[in-house]
């Protein structure tokens, strides 16, 4: 029977989430971010001193099944601050996803261990035998007179989603008919807290009665509003902590609310909470891992082909002067500039859409070294080059961005006694791997004019690898298909004039 209080007797409040994908904060990209760990500590302290249950319906640490080795290292540092920051929240259980074993169920088995949150997975074994997670847990929450209200919470996965080789996962319907009665006798409220989906959440509701509440996730369902199937409330909240969900208890079809986790909840201008400092401390992890010498893949012998070597703008512009003076001042070329503001320059995963060649044979892998300039070197006519720092970095691509004219002068670096007029500066910076430009949208130039994968015609297969769904949402007519119209609008605004090359001589 389920738990029936007074309304005004409320004994917790159920918080809820699923699919953050990793996320800390959210992404720059997004024209109007909602989301981030702050953000969500901010709203938590606005409820005061109610009791709070809080569950994750998992893919919690990663984005993505699988992880490419170029950020192996900075997703896995990224994931233990993840569960660092819900510690700090105080989080109570977490159902794991499958994106949740990206890395390999070693290094799941690692994080988790390093946190006090709960795993569960009632139907999630180890194919050897014995149990990886357990199956259930019981919480005790005090209504208003003192009175302890029982939450039992059980984890439920999919059957048919890609586990790791060391676990497999049996029918969830038959774990929670198995589980659910026992439960019953021992709880005032049963959860079923679940990664498979929400068809999948109907049927089981459908299947097994005495479910009370079934908290799920996978398929990134928005319901504005909870779903009844019989007797059973089911709930999913979005992604990324867009949105928080909150379920009094007792629930009886009233009180429920999402929250949009928008910039109203952001720390007060000069404020530093607890958990703004975890994730500046997260910046500065990656950033440090990230700065480590590496030798440029510019740099090592590569068996590349010519027709897969990138130039970058500085050398495309020695032709398309009108092309590049174009392309200087649309966002493209300032994209570089977001990372530094949101203390993310270093970042592997941001830079693999605001820079072009990052990990490719013949681009870059060294992200403290991202734009090159030459000087003299000590023999007649010798060219020695070499990366500039941070800080010129972003100057030069800032003067790039913003001069008035080509023939407005700017310096390489700040310490050159010179300053050359934008143009004539080009030819001082072999190569620029920072902001997205020319061969981003047009592939790798290769020997250009004489060889190469170069393409004149942009297709948007190149442009939705960035933005995406979830970063460029308005370029979407439904999930998954591309609104064509809006596609050729965006791609006018950065489409180069046409333009004759300049005259033999």
């Amino acid at each position: 029977m389920a738990l029936v209080l007074p309304a005004s007797a409320q004994a917790a409040l159920i918080v809820h989430t699923n699919d953050v994908l990793g996320e800390l904060e959210p992404c720059g990209c997004r024209s109007n971010p909602q989301g981030g760990l702050p953000r969500k500590a901010n709203w938590l302290k606005t409820l005061g001193s109610q009791s709070l249950l809080q569950l994750d319906a998992g893919d919690l640490l990663f984005p993505t099944d699988t992880i490419p080795d170029l950020l192996l290292e900075q997703s896995k540092v990224q994931a233990e601050f993840q569960l660092r920051a819900l510690d700090l929240l105080k989080h109570d259980a977490v159902v794991p996803g499958e994106k949740d074993f990206a890395a390999g169920f070693k290094v799941f088995q690692e994080l988790r261990k390093k946190s006090r949150v709960k795993f569960l997975a009632a139907n999630l074994k180890p194919k050897k035998g014995g149990s990886a997670f357990e199956s259930s847990a019981l919480f005790t929450r005090k209504d208003p007179s003192g009175k302890a209200v029982r939450i039992a919470v059980l984890g439920l996965v999919g059957d048919e989603l890609a586990w790791p080789n060391e676990l497999k996962a049996s029918s969830p319907v038959a774990a929670a008919k198995k589980a659910v009665p026992a439960l019953r006798k021992q709880a005032d409220l049963v959860v079923a807290l679940t990664h498979q989906g929400y068809e999948k959440d109907v049927a089981l509701a459908k299947a097994v009665p005495g479910i009370d509440l079934i908290v799920g996730g996978h398929s990134q369902s928005f319901l504005q509003k909870p779903v009844k199937e019989g007797r059973t409330w089911i709930f999913q909240s979005s992604f990324r902590n867009q949105y928080v969900g909150s379920i009094p208890v007792p629930f009886d079809g009233k009180g429920y609310q999402l929250t949009s986790l928008d910039a109203g909840y952001d720390s007060p201008a000069g404020a530093t909470t607890e958990m703004d400092k975890l994730i500046g401390g997260f910046k500065s992890a990656i950033d440090a891992i990230n700065s480590r010498n590496e030798v440029s893949l510019a740099a090592r012998s590569v068996t590349a082909e010519s027709r897969q070597r990138l130039r970058t703008f500085p050398a495309c512009a020695q032709c398309h002067l009108k092309q590049f003076d174009f392309w200087r001042k649309t966002n493209h070329a300032n994209a570089f500039a977001p990372l530094v503001q949101k203390q993310q320059p270093r970042n592997k995963e941001c830079l693999s859409c605001h820079s072009v060649g990052l990990g490719l044979p013949q681009g870059y892998s060294d992200v403290t070294r991202l734009v090159f300039a030459s000087r003299p070197g000590e023999s007649e006519g010798e060219r020695v080059e070499e990366p500039l720092s941070q800080d010129d970095t972003l100057a030069f691509l800032s003067a790039v961005h913003k001069s008035s004219s080509l023939d407005e002068p700017v310096k390489a670096r700040a310490a050159d006694t010179q300053s050359l007029p934008l143009r004539d500066a080009l030819s001082v910076v072999p190569r620029a791997w920072a902001s997205v430009q020319c061969e981003n949208c047009h592939a790798p130039g290769g020997d250009h004019p004489f060889a190469g994968e170069f393409s004149k015609k942009v297709e948007a297969s190149r442009c939705v690898t960035c933005h995406t769904e979830d970063k460029a949402p308005a370029w979407y007519a439904k999930p998954g298909q591309l609104d064509t119209a809006v596609f050729r609008r965006k791609l006018n605004e950065v489409t180069c004039p046409a333009g004759e090359l300049p005259a033999e001589e």
